[in-house]
């Protein structure tokens, strides 16, 4: 029972607490399900990685004459109205296929394909295609709960949605059995080698770790799904989701490499490596290649067309036709070239932006082992703030089994527990920009430090972030700082409200300084129509330079001028 005494005890510890003002922000706030975009930490470092973008993109991707000459680069303004055939496309779509393959040092043999749809419907995809109901030695095992089971039951729609799509395919195609289909008791989780093969399993698929549990697989559990492996390379696939787990792997360096070589991965990278989402990759080994083919020639299930690996190989017959992966939409990078296209208009700037991306991200942070080594210590740098900081426990107990890429953490204030689920929503509205009102009406303005940190309905947990390598260090240990001073403020407005409620009086809650850079709206106006102009004339081809000077001169000059006009009138008012 919470007494007015020890009310207004903690609404005194947490003002004292909390007097000092919010900490440091973390350099972008975006903490939610993965990055999915590009890292940038600010306006101006956005407008100037899009700028150092678009001056990459135009000497990269180049016009030819009907000789071959050079006759100029695309702009952006040309990618932007999709010409997804021929070129500059087929260059652009390869140039993302070679970078992806060779970033995450997949083995040459290896093929990667590319989809468009995203997450679920692309990892469904992989799952039709290795998946098949006509052989029944084909045991498959997920490492998730099965769906409404006691083990699932608290779980929401979304933590169930993979193993619920699962059980959808099979209990629903024309006869279709769930038998076969084994679920594990724990989210993210692998059995012995033994184990999966007494069970009789064909087909291990892996989606209950990372995103979904905030969990990782450990070395151990690794090594065994590779020896089950390694004793059927032929008979026995893994198809796992590397969403958040590329990029994210804390095992031994020799363990990564054969993963990568020896399990089939589903990679969309705008959580790995940031950037925009929409599209997929998917490693297959050349053994699940074949099972592909064997699965195609006598289907189990349509799949939409623009979704299929497999394509007619007399496209005149396109319902008779034996199906196989050589037309597919492959990358093989034994000849380095796509074997097939992608169906559908998918869009350049993405294709470019993953790209450009991987070697923004290869150049400031280095290989993909270095992604790897630093969601390992980011993981350590959480692991050590919550030692120091009791009010915070970690979800999940195994030290080894924390994700690296998601970490999930959970609120130790036992004596609020009847005020915790409304103290952890202000934290969260405090985190982002819509800020908390105090009983006596002052506003306490958002901190902007961390946005969506929702746990899946049914985990053990308040706050979920991404802690992935392409985030800096010093970045999560701004956003637990925040983390633990959001908490406190939130704490304040809740106890006020119930000394209020009780017809308490409360004293007028300080609001720690928060300032917050102003800007004149005409200054702000007149630096992006001068930005604009000056950009469109530095991208746009050489001869058209010129008559755009000439079109914009007096324009430029006038912006100037009230540049001039608008910084001398607002220097009093602009914080920089």
């Amino acid at each position: 029972m919470l007494t007015t005494d020890i009310l207004r005890a903690a609404l005194k510890t947490a003002l004292a607490a909390t007097h000092a003002g919010p900490p440091a922000l973390p350099s972008n706030p975006f903490f939610g399900v993965g990055p999915i975009s590009d890292g940038s930490t600010d306006e101006v470092d956005r407008r100037l990685r899009r700028l150092e973008f678009e001056h990459w993109l135009h000497a990269t991707y180049r016009k030819t004459d009907d000789r071959g000459n050079d006759i100029g680069g695309y702009t952006v303004s040309e990618l932007a109205r999709s010409m997804h055939r021929g070129e500059p496309a087929d260059s652009i779509l390869l140039d993302m296929m070679r970078s992806i393959h060779r970033y995450f040092g997949l083995p040459v043999l290896n093929r990667l394909a590319v989809g468009l749809g995203g997450g679920h419907s692309g990892f469904t995809t992989c799952i039709q295609h290795l998946m098949t109901l006509n052989d029944p030695d084909q045991q498959v095992y997920i490492d998730t709960p099965a769906p409404e089971s006691d083990h699932n039951n608290p779980a929401g729609f979304f933590r169930q949605s993979w193993a619920t799509q699962i059980t959808d395919l099979c209990r629903l195609s024309r006869n279709g059995t769930t038998k076969r289909l084994h679920f594990s008791n724990n989210e993210g989780s692998i059995p012995s080698a033994n184990t999966l093969e007494e069970l009789g399993i064909r087909l291990f698929i892996g989606v209950g770790h990372e995103t979904t549990g905030a969990t990782s697989y450990t070395a151990a559990e690794v090594a065994g799904l590779l020896e089950w492996l390694a004793r059927d390379p032929a008979g026995r696939h893994a198809i796992i989701d590397a969403t958040s787990l590329l990029g994210a792997m804390p095992w031994p360096v020799n363990l990564i490499s054969e993963v990568m070589a020896k399990c089939c991965l589903f990679m969309p990278l705008q959580k790995a490596i940031g950037g925009v989402s929409g599209y997929f990759t998917a490693s297959f080994t050349p053994q699940a290649l074949a099972q592909i083919e064997r699965n195609i020639a006598t289907p189990s299930w349509a799949i939409p067309r623009q979704l299929s690996l497999t394509v007619p190989q007399d496209p005149t017959r396109p319902l008779s036709s034996p199906r196989s992966i050589e037309q597919g939409p492959f990358y093989d990078a034994g000849t380095d070239r796509m074997t097939g296209g992608v169906i559908n208009t998918f869009s350049l700037l993405a294709f470019a932006e993953t790209t450009f991306g991987l070697r923004q991200i290869e150049q400031h942070i280095g290989p993909a082992s270095a992604l790897n080594a630093r969601s390992t210590s980011n993981r350590a740098a959480v692991e050590s703030w919550v030692a120091d900081n009791p009010l915070f426990t970690f979800s999940v107990i195994d030290p080894e089994k924390r994700g690296t890429a998601v970490t999930l953490l959970q609120v130790n204030d036992p004596e609020f527990k009847e005020l915790h689920a409304r103290i952890l929503t202000r934290a969260k509205q405090l985190l982002g920009q819509t800020g908390i009102t105090h009983p006596n009406g002052r506003h306490e303005a958002g901190l902007g430090a961390a946005l969506y940190l929702n746990a899946f309905p049914g985990m053990p947990g308040d706050f979920r972030a991404w802690i992935g390598g392409v985030r800096e260090t010093a970045d999560i240990h701004a956003l637990l700082d925040n983390l633990h001073y959001a908490w406190l403020r939130a704490k304040v407005l809740v106890i006020a409200e119930e000394l209020v409620a009780r017809g308490e009086q409360v004293p007028d809650p300080v609001i720690p300084a928060h300032p917050i850079a102003t800007v004149d709206t005409s200054l702000a106006e007149s630096c992006a129509k001068l930005a604009a102009i000056l950009g469109g004339i530095a991208t746009s081809a050489t001869p058209t330079q010129t008559e755009l000077y000439a079109r914009y001169a007096t324009r430029v000059q006038e912006l100037t001028h009230e540049l001039q006009q608008l910084t001398y009138e607002s220097s009093s008012t602009v914080s920089l």
